[in-house]
This record gives structure tokens, C-alpha cells and sequence, in this order.
């Protein structure tokens, strides 16, 4: 049997989200209920949860996404005037990344590796 994890990150206003996730970074909506939305990216999903309740975490959230063309990733978000955080480059632990921060201070970071496995001492 599989299993499948999908983050769940506290936002303030769950349609305000979905149109950041979906115009800045390219994400796709796969549904709403309520104050509720999942979005996917590749084959990556977030739930974002906008219920009242949880002030106290949101912002706090973050999530590392491995995507086959990081390049291509950060222009869209450049272009889309996305909060960039940590500009796109290569690391010393293997990987070419950048992350971003959505409108509620949440971190997301995007990569592609650039070190064949083993060249690379340790991946975040």
C-alpha cells in the first residue's frame, strides 16, 4: 500500500492564496471547499488551510520542491513579482535553488540537483 504526505499550510485568506500559488509559481487548483483549497505542482500538493483558528502558525510553514527546471521556476516567479528570498544559485550541498516567501511569510523553496547522488554531502 502507498502512502502520500500533502503538506497543510495555514494562510489568512484561502482565495487570496490560491491565486498567488496559481499565478506566481504555476500551480493548478484541484479544489475548494469552504476555506479549504488543494494545489499541485508537478506532482507535489499543498492543502492550504484558510479556517480562523490557527493565527498563531501561519507564516510559519515551509516546503522544499524538487522540480526537473529551476531556471524556468524562478523567471516565472521574477516576472510574477514574487517576494524572493533567497536568490536562485548553486549550492554547495548539490542543488541549484531559490526560495520564495507567499503574501503570508511562508517559505518555499524550489531546486534542481546539480551533483550526481553521492557528490554531494548532505541535501536539506
Amino acid at each position: 500500500m502507498g502512502c502520500e504526505v500533502v503538506p497543510v499550510v495555514p494562510v489568512r485568506d484561502v482565495d487570496a492564496a490560491v491565486v498567488w500559488f496559481t499565478g506566481v509559481l504555476g500551480f493548478t487548483e484541484d479544489f475548494r471547499w469552504n476555506a479549504y483549497a488543494g494545489v499541485t505542482f508537478g506532482g507535489a500538493r499543498l492543502h492550504l488551510n484558510g479556517f480562523a483558528g490557527h493565527d498563531d502558525r501561519i507564516g510559519k510553514s515551509q516546503a522544499y520542491f524538487f522540480v526537473p527546471d529551476v531556471d524556468a521556476v524562478f523567471a516565472r516567479a521574477v516576472a510574477a513579482g514574487a517576494a524572493i528570498d533567497h536568490t536562485l544559485g548553486d549550492q554547495e550541498y548539490g542543488m541549484r535553488d531559490f526560495s520564495v516567501r507567499d503574501p503570508d511569510g511562508n517559505r518555499f523553496t524550489f531546486g534542481t540537483e546539480t551533483a550526481s547522488e553521492g557528490d554531494a554531502e548532505q541535501a536539506p
